[in-house]
């Protein structure tokens, strides 16, 4: 069940069945997006993933889990993980819906799956997924071995059958609302209010470990093999003071080079493009290696996407007696001050929890900075300053002039400047106006864009 800072409720609905039968495909169907990886290869997603979706006006937390398989298979060590978070989404939903593979038939994973769902008492559907022809609807008549009443015959890849999904999915809303209604509860929530946050690193620097510690609770698959993390994985983080936080944890990004596998590649994929759609990035580095050409060039794609960054070193813990080794950490993370001047920094220890609480202040006062918005009057002013502070520089024989700036846009500031020959004025004195209005607006935390225009 999900909670808003003010209380209010919305009924969650977790997807759950064997691997392969196409919870992801369901998830980006409902959710109208492609969030979820989806490939033939059995058990890809492995951590949960959430996401809130209108059916019919109404707001419904969706969970795609990762598939639990048949308790006569002797899953790895990740399996094993895997099954405990489907579980644990089992237990924190108030609704299921269970799905299981037409072409693949009743498996013995399938009775699993409805002896975990009889046994948590709680409402759910039943859904045949990957009927896309009449003899495949025919042999989905098998799965009424299970016991169960009733199914809804769908195919999540092609959109069939998703309308009468969405009205079974609807009723299980309206028992829910029904039932919160009679303890006084609203059920309203909005991820445009929630500040987007994404961990960004290589492989096994410890990412998971640090969601975990912001969330409070062992949400993420945690393991020293590296890549146990494959898909960009969405974790709400809800506060009672401030802003909630969706924090989005990313598949470890290593160097083009090694990335061979197709799963990997589109792991890859994501987590860039979830750095695109982020506020704020949170670039970890392992303390213990110190920081690699790979986390340079992470670090850049933060910059070159214009988005709130805060920079890391985790296992501190493993550091902390070496004084040299910390001299050196500490001379890395100024040169990458250099690269990113608006990027705090923080050292930090997701085993001990050292600096944890710090890291969340540290994204309040980032996003606080990055959604800035000024007046053009007071911008005006800080212009005719950096002017007295600076000339632009005769270029190419041309006295380059500025003649006034306003604010265009936020998240981050983008500010707007009309000059007389604007594809003349050079790189470093971009940078200096960049610079001098972060400092006059007292906004240290967050880039700045700068857009010259032709008056």
């Amino acid at each position: 069940m999900n909670k808003t800072a003010d209380d209010k409720k919305i009924p969650t609905v977790a997807i759950i069945g064997r691997p392969n039968v196409g919870k992801s495909t369901l998830f980006n169907r409902l959710t109208g997006k492609r969030d979820a990886l989806v490939d033939k290869t059995p058990g890809l997603t492995r951590d949960r993933r959430h996401a809130i979706v209108e059916l019919r006006d109404h707001p419904v937390e969706i969970i795609d889990t990762a598939g639990i398989e048949s308790s006569s298979d002797t899953p790895d060590v990740l399996g094993l993980r895997a099954k405990e978070q489907t579980k644990l989404a089992i237990e924190q939903a108030d609704c299921l819906c269970l799905l299981f593979d037409a072409k693949a038939g009743l498996q013995p994973g399938d009775l699993d799956i409805v002896e975990l769902a009889r046994k948590s008492f709680k409402p759910w559907i039943a859904v045949v997924n990957k009927v896309e022809s009449g003899n495949i609807k025919a042999a989905a008549l098998e799965f009424y071995e299970t016991g169960i009443a009733e199914f809804t015959l769908i195919s999540a890849k092609s959109g069939s059958g998703l309308e009468e999904l969405k009205d079974r999915l609807l009723g299980l809303w309206r028992s829910y609302a029904d039932k919160e209604t009679k303890k006084g509860n609203g059920h309203e929530f909005s991820q445009g209010e929630a500040i987007r946050v994404c961990l960004v690193g290589r492989p096994n620097v410890g990412k998971s470990s640090i969601m975990n510690q912001l969330v409070g609770q062992d949400r993420m698959l945690v393991s020293n093999i590296p890549g146990t993390t494959r898909d960009s994985i969405d974790c709400l983080l809800q506060r009672q003071q401030g802003k909630d936080i969706i924090f989005v944890d990313t598949a470890g990004i290593r160097k083009r080079s090694k990335v061979k596998h197709r799963v990997e590649k589109f792991s890859v994929l994501k987590a860039i493009e979830s750095m695109r759609t982020a506020h704020i990035c949170i670039c970890v580095f392992d303390a213990s290696e110190g920081i690699t050409e790979q986390d340079r060039r992470l670090a850049g794609y933060t910059r070159e996407y214009a988005k709130g960054c805060i920079t890391v070193f985790n296992k501190w813990d493993l550091v902390k007696e070496d004084g040299k080794l910390r001299k050196f950490l500490s001379d890395e993370a100024k040169i990458m001050k250099k690269m990113m001047p608006y990027a705090p920094h923080l050292n930090i220890s997701a085993i001990t929890g050292k600096n944890i609480k710090k890291l969340l202040s540290l994204i309040d006062q980032v996003y606080s900075d990055f959604s800035s918005k000024e007046t053009t009057g007071r911008l005006n002013r800080i212009l005719k300053q950096a002017l007295l502070r600076r000339n632009p520089p005769v270029t190419k024989g041309h006295f380059l002039k500025l003649f006034y700036v306003t604010q265009t846009d936020t998240r981050p500031p983008v500010l707007t400047f009309f000059a007389n020959y604007p594809h003349l004025f050079p790189e470093h004195y971009r940078r200096f106006l960049e610079n001098f209005f972060r400092q006059e607006l007292d906004i240290p935390y967050t880039p700045i864009k700068i857009i010259l225009k032709e008056r």
